[in-house]
This record gives structure tokens, sequence and C-alpha cells, in this order.
């Protein structure tokens, strides 16, 4: 399974809110571009960014930072906030993104989601399933929706998406530890690779994700907190890995 570390850019700053909480932020680094060394010299081989401002504005406001960090690192990154619609995830790939998440515009604009894969193709697209209490949230997670989980999946499943970020939103920036029942439920209710998101707070919770069959786990205030330590996390799940290859 394969650790991402998310890098949560506001007003051009790494922070961390507490259940998405705008009103509960932390500023964890005003150098993006040098947390992202960080985490790539402690040996991430993806990185995760979330443009916040755009995520509840609907329209990217960290755009120069994003830019930065692409051109700086030699990994893939995964971008999501403020995407809405398929021209916004093709100007993103031109820059270098890897891979685009699409989270409001899933719900309220399917169509640019499919659009998106058809332009970019599936491996560019991933749909973030941001839920609270089993319904979908939008708009930066200000919003709550009457669509679950599974509901989504399987219909961006129909769009041609091919893989999803699942992230409990009560747990996320909390170090609550992770959903584990709505993330097994969800692995094995669907057949699509699943990022599991929201709660992480040590190596065992890496490990316990990686036996439901994630693909992969963001992790975010557990390591900028130094509750949990990228550099060995990486190192053990790729021997996890390894053995059972």
């Amino acid at each position: 399974m394969e650790v991402i570390p998310a890098i949560d850019l506001l007003n051009g700053k790494c922070v961390r809110l507490v259940q998405g909480d705008y009103e509960q932020q932390r500023v964890f680094d005003d150098d993006p571009v040098g947390v992202a060394e960080r985490w790539t010299a402690a040996g991430a081989k993806r990185l995760h960014i979330v443009d916040l401002d755009g995520a509840r504005d609907g329209v990217r406001a960290n755009a120069d930072a994003v830019k930065a960090i692409v051109g700086s690192t030699q990994v893939p990154v995964q971008l999501g906030g403020g995407i809405r619609t398929a021209e916004n995830a093709l100007q993103l790939r031109e820059i270098g993104v890897d891979r685009v998440i699409f989270g409001t515009a899933a719900v309220t604009a399917p169509e640019e989601v499919a659009r998106a894969v058809e332009i970019l193709g599936a491996e560019h697209v991933i749909v973030g399933v941001d839920a609270r209490d089993g319904k979908i949230q939008t708009s930066g997670w200000t919003e709550t929706s009457d669509l679950n989980a599974i509901d989504l999946i399987n219909q961006m499943g129909e769009l041609g998406v091919r893989r999803f970020m699942y992230t409990d939103t009560s747990k996320d920036g909390t170090l609550s530890h992770p959903n584990f029942e709505s993330i097994s439920s969800i692995v094995h209710s669907v057949s699509y690779p699943i990022v599991a998101a929201g709660g992480v707070a040590s190596i065992d919770d890496l490990l316990q994700l990686a036996d439901l069959g994630a693909e992969a786990a963001v992790t975010g205030l557990a390591i900028y907190s130094g509750a949990l330590d990228l550099e060995r996390a990486i190192r053990e799940l790729s021997l996890l890995s390894a053995r059972t290859d």
C-alpha cells in the first residue's frame, strides 16, 4: 500500500483543518515547496495537494504554489480543490499534475467528470468521496448532499472513473484513527482502487488499512505533528508490500 503525504494549501500556506472546519486551522509552514521537498526526501513516491481555497470557493487560489511544487519535485502529484470542469483538469495536467481529483463536480456536474476521463484518460482522474455520517459533502465540506458514498462511486464508475479517494470528514485532522468500518465496507462493495484518508494517527493504522485492501492512504496531521514518522511508515509499508507480492 502506498503512503501519500498531504500538503493542504490555504492562502499559500501549509495548514491542517479539524474536520474540514475553516475556523479551526493550524498553519504548519509557509513554504509549500520546502514541505514537498521534505516529504520526498523521506521517501514519498507521490504527493497529495489540496487547494482548500478552491475547494470552498470553487475557484483555484493557490495556482502559484501548486506550480512551484510540481516544478520542484520529481514525484507524481495529485491535486484536488476547486476543480469544477474538464478544462480545469486539462490545465492542471498541462503544468504537470499527474492526477486530478474531482469532488464537488462529481455531484453537481458529473458530465464534466465524464469529459475529463475522456480527454485525460481514467488513469489521471480520481473522484473524491468525502462523507460524514454516510452522506457526501461538497464545497470544501461546507454542504451535505443526500448521496451516500457507494451510490456516488457506482454513478462515477458508470462514467468511466476507475479510482476513488474516500475520506470520512469527521475523522480528518483529528488523529482519531480512520473509520475502518466504512473503509472496509467500501473496499468490499466496489471493484475500484480506493485511496483512504482521514484520521490516520500511526503505523498501525496504515497497516490495518493495507490489510483491509486500500490501495493507498493519505496522511497529513500525523506527519506534520510528528505523531507518525513518514520515512519509517513508507519503509514498513514497502516491506509489507514486498512480502505479499
